[in-house]
Parts: C-alpha cells; structure tokens; sequence
C-alpha cells in the first residue's frame, strides 16, 4: 500500500484495516502542484487504484478549497470509488473542497467546523465576447457544484436555493450544516482550520475562525512569514485562482 506523506502531511493514503483505508487531504485543492501542499487529482487517482475497489474510505478533509476542474475530479472519483465511503471534516471544508465533501455516504461534522459554500469565481481577461463566455462557463460551474450539494440535502431544501446561499457565501458550523445537508454533527474536536498559503483570504472567514487563526500565528513564530508579499507567493496565488471557488 503506497503512502504519500508530504511534507506538511497534506495528502496521505494508508491502511487502516484490511479493507478499510484513511484518506487524508489538508490542503489546498490544485490542478497542478506548485508545493508540497497541494492536493491534486493525479494523486488521488493513483492511490485509489492501488486500493481494493470495495475498500472501505474515510475521508478526512480539512482544506480552503482550490481549483474547480480538479476538485469536481477529485469528487467525481471519490463518487464512483464502490467501498463505503465516510467523510470527516476537520477543520473545515470550504469553496470545492466541500464538493468533495458531497462525495461521502456519511458526513461527519463536528459543532466547531465548518462546510463553506460560494459562486464560482476567479479571473478573466479578454474581449466583451470572451468575457461573457467566460460568465457562461462560471454559471455552469455554479450548476454543477448546486448539484453536488443537492445530492447531501435535506428533503425540503432546493436546487435554487443552495444556488442563493452560494451567491452570499454562506458558513455552516455543524449545527447549521445538520439543517441543510444530511450529515451526522459530533462533539468539537480540537484541531484548528488549514489556514495558510493565500485563498483562505479571498473569504468572508466567520469571526472566531479568523480569531484562532490569529491565535495560532502569534503563538507559532514559524507562521509569522506574510505569504503575499513575495512576487512569487503572489503570481502562484493568481495562478491558482484562474478558475477556482
């Protein structure tokens, strides 16, 4: 059984049972890596197939989302993978990386995490007609990710609604989460949110999540490096956030 443990420990594959395995991604959620912190579908695809197709998955997530091509692959292997599947989040699961969290027969929310749900968005450039294209191909994006939630939703709840919730960015603690989506709220675990790199930033963070990240960085001097201020940092996150949610 391969295990991919990167450095930060973002993505990794284990046994945990004979038919049983641990699916970890804490990460942003990429097309391509550009660090050791990216999780990626050709990642994700390789593992499973190195697993049994009726293994057991448990899926922990704890990532700020990323690209939407590669987080809807991502779900669209998750979705056909046969075991049972049994997602975790974490921290939380935010923008496409809770789309991925769709992909679980069970979801588990604890009360302090959180699922996050937005528009699609990202950056265009071009004339008039590439533009709208590119509005076009956003709406169907936003479609599709409506969708995915509906697939999780409680009974009465809509297709056009959850496109409404998106349009306002919208912050499901486990509380909330349990009135729109059929998922399972636990007691709060102690782990803090993956708050790093440079798209957690783009979101309207709920306040107290904002305040631990705080508290984190202050405690950690290792957190301290401001991640937009290098040219580098700075052109990867624009990359990144081409297509992204």
């Amino acid at each position: 059984m391969p295990i991919l443990n990167l450095d930060k420990g973002k993505l990794e594959v284990k046994n945990k049972t004979e038919n049983a395995v641990d699916l970890i991604i804490f990460g942003e959620i990429a097309s391509s890596r550009w660090s050791n912190s990216d999780v990626i579908p050709s990642d994700v695809n390789e593992l499973l197939n190195e697993i049994g197709e009726n293994d057991a998955l448990d899926i922990y997530i704890n990532s700020p989302g990323g690209s939407v091509f590669a987080g809807i692959a991502i779900y669209n292997m998750l979705v056909r993978h046969k075991g049972h599947k049994r997602v975790f989040v974490e921290g939380y699961a935010a923008s496409i990386a809770s789309v991925i969290a769709m992909a679980g027969d069970e979801i588990i929310v604890p009360e302090n995490a959180y699922l996050m749900i937005h528009k699609a968005w990202g950056f265009a450039i071009g004339n008039a007609d590439d533009l709208r294209e590119q509005a076009n191909l956003y709406e169907r994006f936003d479609t599709t990710i409506a969708n995915a939630y509906m697939t999780k939703a409680k009974e009465n709840k809509t297709f056009d609604e959850f496109l409404e919730l998106m349009k306002a960015e919208t912050w499901f603690d486990g509380f909330t989460a349990q009135d729109y989506f059929n998922v399972t709220l636990t007691e709060s675990v102690d782990i803090a949110a993956y708050l790093d790199g440079e798209l957690y930033k783009n979101y309207k963070l709920p306040q107290n999540l904002l305040m631990n990240n705080i508290k984190v960085k202050d405690t950690n001097p290792e957190s301290q490096e401001d991640f937009g201020s290098s040219e580098i940092e700075l052109a990867k996150a624009k990359l990144n956030l081409l297509i992204n949610l």
